[in-house]
């Protein structure tokens, strides 16, 4: 495999899966791992179809954890009465000597992802009070880069923070409860890092160790978080959501930015879950001899028929809340903005040869 199947940078490419085994009679294929692939390129190159492809793995004895995979190991995919088997052989016999490998295990989901895990995030608007906030330096200056020193409107404790801009605020609507209110969350774009170096009087000294963007007073804290890359892998999802818009407000959203949707781990939506973006079709009125598009100013009680919704694009969580989830857009055949539907990806086949 020469190039990625899952590629943010390249468009459209995470919905091509390969016919590998499609066109041929072949009763096994061999693979051998090469640095940069990912679980799911390897999945795709071996079905038609790889949303299946956690079930594969996992069900296959032959290995133990396919998140310990790397470049140098042997692949090989059978079939056995209609249904897959794959095996590998690795590189060496590391877990007997119990050395580590000279190259990083394969993620399931392409490296350009990790940074969304850890960095630009959600929080609930209420929240945003009890965070400590950026005061200023004492030159007055209006934006702050690398190694200048702020301070903090807080007495702090933990060393190492992240500095972060707010940005947007998005509402999920509210049940239909009377009491029941809209949950507000607050798209938090992240700007700099930063060490304290003292304390005293309710306050914190800061030494900025990097800069994304200027800071500016105001702009909220929070703790540095381990340098921990969850795992997760590409799957379906199952539930629909509506797209509350661009992290950061924007009114269109091209590959490889994030989205907000408006359900969350309440309502089963996990990590790599991925979703189909849709456009609603057009409404078309009246009857034979007299269709015509609807527009704003037709009454809603005429007869109307509405064509089915299109496929604009696709989209992966990469973050689930209680109840919103943000979600990086993987593939854009136009513009994608908020109000556009995100549904389960059509069902296939289990598996294709």
């Amino acid at each position: 495999m020469t190039r990625k199947l899952f590629n943010l940078a390249a468009a459209g490419l995470l919905a091509i899966a390969l016919p590998v085994l499609a066109a041929g009679p072949a009763e096994s294929q061999r693979y051998v791992v090469e640095r940069g692939d990912t679980l799911w390129d390897i999945a795709a190159a071996f079905f038609d179809n790889p949303w299946q492809w956690p079930e594969v793995w996992y069900a296959n004895p032959a290995i133990k954890d396919p998140n310990l995979i790397y470049p140098g190991d042997v692949l090989t995919l059978t079939w056995q009465a209609g249904k897959p088997t794959v095996s590998y052989k690795p590189r060496r016999a590391i877990a007997a000597k119990g050395d580590t490998p000279d190259t990083p295990a394969l993620s399931s989901v392409d490296p350009m992802l990790l940074p969304y895990l850890q960095q630009d995030i959600l929080v609930e608007k209420a929240r945003l009070v009890a965070l400590p906030r950026v005061l200023g330096s004492t030159d007055g200056r209006q934006y702050l880069s690398v190694h200048d020193t702020l301070y903090v409107d807080a007495s702090l404790s933990v060393k190492d923070w992240q500095v972060f801009r707010v940005e947007k605020t998005f509402l999920r609507p509210a049940p239909s409860e009377a009491s029941a209110e809209p949950t507000a969350m607050v798209s938090l774009k992240h700007v700099a890092d930063g060490r304290i170096r003292a304390r005293s009087e309710g306050r914190s000294v800061m030494t900025l160790t990097r800069v994304v963007q200027e800071v500016r007073p105001n702009d909220v804290l929070l703790p540095l978080p381990e340098n921990t890359h969850p795992r997760f892998w590409p799957q379906a999802a199952q539930t629909d959501a509506t797209l509350l818009g661009h992290l950061y407000g924007s009114e269109y959203v091209a590959n490889g930015q994030l989205v907000v949707l408006d359900k969350g781990a309440n309502d089963g939506v996990t990590a790599g879950q991925m979703f189909t973006v849709t456009e609603a079709g057009a409404n078309v009125l009246n009857g034979p001899g007299e269709y015509r598009y609807q527009n704003a100013s037709d009454s809603a009680a005429q007869p109307m028929t509405a064509l089915p919704d299109v496929t604009v694009g696709q989209t992966m969580v990469v973050r689930a809340y209680p109840w919103v989830s943000l979600a990086v857009i993987t593939q854009a055949r136009q513009p994608i903005k908020a109000g556009m539907h995100a549904v389960p990806p059509s069902p296939q086949l289990a598996y294709a040869r």
